[in-house]
């Protein structure tokens, strides 16, 4: 078992050596996205993505997301208010909902062009859920979740004179929506 274990140790890191020695691909990638049908809200709104990405190697990425999302569902609540001497008062509140997250993510990259790039991608993260909420309108606190993301297919097309601006678009299905466009910055 160790053999196998060293065996497959060295035949990695002599790949991201050789990757490595073909610097000719910029490390850092910053993005601002917008995605449509966003989980787990639903948001006709959408919801907005910042990233920033590392590329460890030419194929391999990490780095985080920070979503926010602005569902449409605008939420009333009425209630009243009785005195001890039985006088009564109405009020009356609504709070959109809104929704951030942050999470962690992993991106694999099939193809890496000179102008384009093609890759899949997964997020998972925590996510806090504020407003008032349908099952307990009562209750106007925050509400803690773990939320994740698949990117199917996502691509990236470099212009610019040294193709350092991004353009592009996922597929995919979570939070950062089913499809959305993304513009970025590579340095």
């Amino acid at each position: 078992m160790k053999r196998i274990m060293v065996t497959a140790l060295v035949i990695l890191s002599t790949t991201v050596l050789y990757a490595q020695k073909e610097n000719s691909f910029y490390k850092h990638e910053l993005r601002l996205s917008y995605g449509i049908m966003t989980l787990p809200n639903d948001s006709e709104y959408g919801g907005f993505t910042a990233n920033y990405s590392y590329r460890v190697v030419k194929w391999f990425w990490f780095g985080a997301n920070i979503n926010w999302q602005f569902p449409s569902d605008l939420q009333y609540y009425r209630w009243r208010e009785y005195d001890s001497d039985g006088a009564f008062k109405d009020f009356e509140t609504s709070e959109r909902d809104k929704f951030y997250a942050i999470a962690p993510e992993l991106r694999i990259s099939y193809t890496n062009k000179k102008r384009s790039t093609l890759y899949s991608a997964f997020s998972a993260g925590y996510g806090i859920h504020t407003g008032i909420h349908k099952k307990t309108p009562a209750n106007n606190s925050n509400s803690h979740y773990w939320f994740w993301n698949v990117t199917f297919f996502g691509a990236n097309f470099h212009i610019g004179k040294r193709q350092k601006f991004v353009l592009g678009g996922e597929f995919g299905l979570g939070f950062k929506g089913v499809y959305n466009i993304h513009a970025g910055y590579n340095f």
